[in-house]
C-alpha cells in the first residue's frame, strides 16, 4: 500500500478508508439482513470492484429476485477485468476493513466472517451524508450484500465471477 504522501489526490479522495469502510459495511448489513449470517471475509473483497466500477454498478439488478448466475449470463462483460480490479482494490479493501474494526463499524466473527456492528440508523445517516456517485456506490453495495446473501455459497459466487479463494 502506498503511503498517503505518495497517493494521487484522486486516489486519496476516492479510495479513502472511511468511504471503503462504509461501502463494505453496507454490503455486510445487506448480506446479514437477507441471510441472517455475517458476511464471509472473501466476499468483502468483491464489493469495491463491483460497486466502484460504474458500468457494473449501473447494470446491477434493482432487486435480489434476479439470480446471480442469470444476471452474469446476460452481463458477461462485467467479468472482463474483474480479477484485475479486485487485485488493484485489495489494499483499499483491507484498509477499509481495518478502519471498520478500529472504529467499531465491523467486527470479526468467530468463524472469520465480518459482522456489522453499527445500527441501520447509523448506516442511513452515513449514506445521507454522501452525494452523487459516492452515495450511489454505497447504496448499491447494500443491495449487492443482499444479493450475495440470497446466493448459495461463497465458493459458487466467486467461481461465477471468475475468481477463487
Amino acid at each position: 500500500m502506498k503511503a498517503w504522501t505518495d497517493r494521487t489526490r484522486e486516489e486519496a479522495h476516492l479510495l479513502n478508508p472511511p468511504f471503503c469502510c462504509i461501502t463494505i459495511t453496507c454490503a455486510c448489513a445487506g448480506f446479514t439482513e437477507l441471510s441472517g449470517k455475517p458476511l464471509p471475509f472473501a466476499l468483502a473483497f468483491m464489493v469495491l470492484p463491483i460497486v466502484l466500477h460504474k458500468h457494473t454498478r449501473e447494470s446491477l439488478p434493482r432487486t435480489t429476485r434476479t439470480s446471480v448466475p442469470a444476471w452474469l449470463q446476460e452481463h458477461a462483460e462485467v467479468r472482463i477485468g474483474f480479477h484485475k480490479r479486485l487485485m488493484a482494490l485489495k489494499p483499499h479493501t483491507i484498509e477499509g476493513i481495518r478502519y471498520g474494526f478500529v472504529f467499531d463499524w465491523m467486527a470479526m466473527g468467530d468463524s472469520g466472517q465480518i459482522r456489522c456492528v453499527v445500527t441501520s440508523i447509523q448506516i442511513k445517516r452515513a449514506i445521507r451524508s454522501l452525494d452523487g456517485d459516492a452515495q450511489e456506490c454505497v447504496s448499491r453495495s447494500r443491495l449487492l450484500g443482499k444479493w450475495f446473501g440470497a446466493s448459495t455459497s461463497t465458493e459458487t459466487l466467486m467461481a461465477l465471477w471468475g475468481i477463487r479463494p
